[in-house]
């Protein structure tokens, strides 16, 4: 089998090079989203465990509970995706860098 051309190496680099700007690049906020998400969650977490809600649960702590529970509900969707992202991104890194 022959080797490939180096003409052909730059064309394969730049179309994953390409396809790495187009697929990834766009969906990089979902990091930080996964990020803003976590730190919600922990901080909820922290809040209900540590300080005492009380008998009565007042409208703002009625808020907090339900923004806890959306992004618990949030957060497996979140970390499905940035695993799926993360995986994607390692490969054509990897296909890139032969």
């Amino acid at each position: 089998m022959q080797r490939p051309s180096d003409n052909w190496k730059q064309i394969r680099r730049a179309a994953l090079e390409r396809a790495e700007r187009n697929v990834i690049h766009p969906l990089l906020p979902i990091y930080y989203l996964f990020l803003g998400a976590s730190v919600i969650y922990l901080a909820g977490f922290v809040h209900l465990s540590l300080f005492d809600i009380g008998p009565e649960l007042g409208l703002l702590g009625a808020c907090l509970v339900l923004v806890f529970a959306a992004v618990c509900a949030l957060i497996p969707i979140l970390f499905g995706a940035v695993l799926t992202l993360h995986f994607a991104n390692t490969k054509l890194r990897t296909l890139t860098n032969e």
